[in-house]
């Protein structure tokens, strides 16, 4: 690690893929994500997606890296991308109660 890596904020990104997500529309909520964290002016260290025959796998997943992680920020496209684990405002509240900074790219 080198001294500019130091204040680095390295965010994840998070997608919840639903039935009627097309190829289409995660590309463009990828895309919304790598457009949100260079407006912040963090690296985007990696998006996790949720799958749909796998979830809430890649949401546990992403908790365990941030968790680890000294400034921990994770961005979605909006709060329903949160719903895998319950009510999609409270999922948010508890996370930031546990220092995780949520940004919504919409």
């Amino acid at each position: 690690m080198n001294e500019d890596d130091v204040g680095m904020v390295h965010a994840r990104g998070y997608i919840r893929k639903t039935f009627l997500m097309s190829e289409i529309d995660l590309a463009r909520a990828r895309r919304m994500i790598v457009d949100t964290a260079q407006r912040e002016g963090v690296e985007l260290a990696a998006i996790h997606v949720e799958e749909i025959e796998t979830s809430p796998e890649a949401f546990h997943d992403l908790l365990a890296v941030v968790m680890r992680d000294q400034r921990r920020m994770i961005i979605a496209p909006d709060v329903q991308h949160f719903e895998v684990a319950g009510e999609p405002a409270s999922v948010r509240q508890r996370l930031e109660s546990n220092g995780i900074t949520i940004v919504l790219a919409d």
